[in-house]
C-alpha cells in the first residue's frame, strides 16, 4: 500500500459535494500545506485541484518545513487554512509551527488542521488540549470525501471569522459616528457609516446614495441637482465629489419612486422611499448582488425611515438653536439700541468668540455656549442712568465709575438662573472688563483667575468696540484695532487668546463684512 493510498484511501461510495452558491468578486482561498513529503503535496493538489468554495478556487502554497512556513508566514498575505505535518525536521515541528502562528504571529484567523501519520508521537487528546488547532487528523483517516469536507469546513469556519472581524470594524466606526451627530451636517457621516455597514450584511454594490428633495426655495437654488444628499458611499460619493447631480439613471429610478409614493424594487435596484412629515420624499438607492429577501427590504426600508427621521429631527434641533440664539441677539441689540451704538455688535462678539474657541481647541458644546453666552456680555448696562449712556462728550471719572457698574448688574441679572448657557453669560458679564495684568474691573482679577470664557470675549468685544463709530468717536480701522489688540498681549489680554486672535482675523473681517451697523 503507498503512501497516497494511506492519505486518501477509496470511499465505498463517495458522493459529489456541490459548492455554496457562487460569488465571483470572492479571491482564490489561500491554503498552506507544510510537509516533508513531496507527495502528501503532490496528491493533495491532485485530490483537490478543482475544489471551489463559493465560487472561488484555491490557491495552495506548499512549505516542507517548520523553518519555511515561518518564513512565507512572515512574508505573504494571509492564509485562510493550514495544513501542517506534526514531524518534519523534528518530532514536534508542527507544534512548533502552531505555537509560532497562534503566539508569535498573533494570527488567531487562520484554520490549523494538523495532520500526522504517527499518531503515537503525538497523542490526540494532548495535542488538542495544549495547542490552538481547529483539527487533528490521522492521516490514514483521510480519504478524499473527508478532505473535502475538511475543507468545506475550514474554509467556512474562516469565512465567518473574517464576516465577525469586518462587522466588529464596522460597529467601531459605527459607533464613533454617533458621537458625531450634532447637526445636519454631520448626519452624513454616520449615515455613510451604517450604510456601508448594511451593504457588507446584505452584499449590496459598493455603489449606494441616500437623498431628500430639496424645498421650493432651495431647488431653485440648484438648477440641476433637486436632491440633498444624506449619504453616499463608493462609486456614488466618487461621482458626487466631480458633478453637481445624480447619474441620470439613479435620479430616473428616484423620479419613478416619487411618483408611485413607494419603494420600487427590480431584480437589480432597491430604491427606498420614505415621506416626512413636512411632505419631504427621501429615498436610498442600492444594487444588490443577490436576490433580496423581506427581512432585507424591510431592513432597507427601515434604514432610508429612520435617516429621513433623524435628518428632519435635527433640523427641528437646529432651528429652536437658531430661534434661542436670535432672542439672545435680540436682547443684546436692545442694550445697544438704547445706548445708540452699532446694533449688530452683539452678533460679531458672538462670532468671534465662538471662532477663537474653535481655535483654541475647546470643545463642541463650550464652544456653542460661547457661541449663546457672548451676546450678554453688557446686559448690565440696561441699568446706567440714559444721561451716562447717551452722553456725546467725554466721560468725567464718576461717569466712568458709574458705567463700570454695568458689569456687577449684569452678572447679578443673570446668575440666579440654573441654566448653564446663562450661568457663562452671567461670569462673561461679570469678568469681560478683567484684565491679565490685574488693573481692571470689577474685582481686579489677574491671569487665569479670569474665565477662560472672559478672556476670550474681552478680546473680541475690544475689537469690534474699537472699530465701531460711536457717538464721542470715529471708529478705528480694522488694522488699528489688530495692532492694539496685539500689543495688549501679557497686559489687558492673555497672550494666548491674542495668538488665536490673530490667527483669526481673517474672520474678524468677515464678521464686519457680514454684520455690518446700518448706516
Amino acid at each position: 500500500m503507498s503512501d497516497s493510498d494511506l492519505l486518501f484511501g477509496d470511499d465505498p461510495a463517495e458522493e459529489t459535494t456541490s459548492a455554496a452558491p457562487a460569488n465571483p468578486t470572492h479571491n482564490p482561498w489561500r491554503v498552506l500545506i507544510v510537509d516533508d513529503e513531496e507527495q502528501v503535496h503532490t496528491v493533495t493538489n491532485l485530490v483537490l485541484r478543482h475544489f471551489e468554495f463559493e465560487g472561488a478556487k484555491v490557491d495552495f502554497v506548499h512549505a516542507y518545513s517548520n523553518k519555511e512556513a515561518q518564513q512565507i508566514l512572515r512574508e505573504q498575505p494571509a492564509f485562510a487554512l493550514a495544513l501542517v505535518d506534526v514531524v518534519m525536521e523534528t518530532d514536534d515541528a508542527g507544534l512548533q509551527l502552531v505555537r509560532f502562528i497562534r503566539e508569535t504571529l498573533d494570527d488567531q484567523q487562520v484554520r490549523l488542521v494538523l495532520r500526522t501519520g504517527q499518531p503515537g508521537q503525538a497523542p490526540e487528546e494532548h495535542v488538542i488540549s495544549q495547542y490552538d488547532i481547529n483539527d487533528y487528523k490521522n492521516k490514514t483517516e483521510l480519504t478524499t470525501t473527508k478532505l473535502k469536507t475538511l475543507m468545506y469546513s475550514a474554509l467556512r469556519s474562516y469565512r465567518d471569522i473574517l464576516m465577525i472581524d469586518k462587522s466588529r470594524i464596522g460597529l467601531e466606526k459605527l459607533i464613533n459616528s454617533i458621537s458625531k451627530i450634532v447637526d445636519t451636517h454631520n448626519l452624513p457621516v454616520f449615515a455613510s457609516a451604517v450604510l456601508e455597514e448594511i451593504g457588507l450584511l446584505l452584499q449590496l454594490e459598493d455603489k449606494a446614495v441616500v437623498a431628500r428633495t430639496l424645498d421650493a426655495v432651495a431647488a431653485q437654488a440648484h438648477e440641476k441637482n433637486h436632491y440633498d444628499i444624506l449619504a453616499a458611499i463608493g462609486g456614488i460619493r466618487a461621482w458626487l465629489e466631480e458633478h453637481e447631480e445624480l447619474p441620470e439613471d439613479i435620479s430616473e429610478y428616484f423620479s419613478q419612486a416619487r411618483q408611485a409614493h413607494s419603494r420600487l424594487t427590480t431584480e437589480d435596484v432597491y430604491v427606498g422611499y420614505y415621506q416626512t412629515q413636512n411632505e419631504a420624499d427621501n429615498l436610498l438607492f442600492v444594487r444588490p448582488k443577490r436576490t433580496l429577501n423581506p427581512f432585507d427590504t424591510h431592513l432597507l426600508d427601515l434604514f432610508t425611515s429612520c435617516v429621513a427621521i433623524t435628518h428632519d429631527n435635527l433640523q427641528q434641533k437646529e432651528e429652536i438653536a437658531r430661534t434661542r440664539r436670535e432672542l439672545v441677539y435680540v436682547l443684546g441689540e436692545l442694550v445697544e439700541q438704547r445706548n445708540k451704538e452699532g446694533t449688530n455688535h452683539v452678533r460679531r462678539v458672538a462670532q468671534m468668540s465662538y471662532h477663537m474657541a474653535k481655535l483654541m481647541g475647546y470643545d463642541h458644546a463650550f464652544c456653542e455656549l460661547i457661541h449663546l453666552a457672548a451676546p450678554l456680555h453688557d446686559i448690565g448696562k440696561i441699568a446706567i442712568p440714559d444721561a451716562v449712556r447717551m452722553k456725546h462728550t467725554e466721560y468725567t471719572a464718576e461717569d466712568h465709575t458709574i458705567s463700570q457698574t454695568h458689569t456687577l448688574v449684569g452678572q447679578e441679572m443673570l446668575q440666579t438662573s440654573p441654566r448653564p448657557m446663562l450661568k457663562v453669560a452671567a461670569i462673561i458679564a461679570g469678568q469681560h472688563h478683567e484684565r491679565w495684568d490685574g488693573s481692571g474691573y470689577p474685582l481686579g482679577l489677574k491671569g487665569e483667575e479670569i474665565h477662560v470664557a472672559a478672556r476670550i470675549v474681552a478680546i473680541a468685544d475690544v475689537a469690534d468696540a474699537m472699530t465701531c463709530d460711536r457717538p464721542h468717536r470715529k471708529g478705528h480701522t480694522i488694522n488699528e484695532a489688530l495692532e492694539y489688540i496685539q500689543a495688549e498681549a501679557g497686559k489687558s489680554f492673555d497672550p494666548q487668546m491674542v495668538k488665536a486672535f490673530m490667527e483669526a482675523a481673517d474672520e474678524f473681517v468677515h464678521c464686519k463684512l457680514a454684520y455690518p451697523d446700518p448706516a
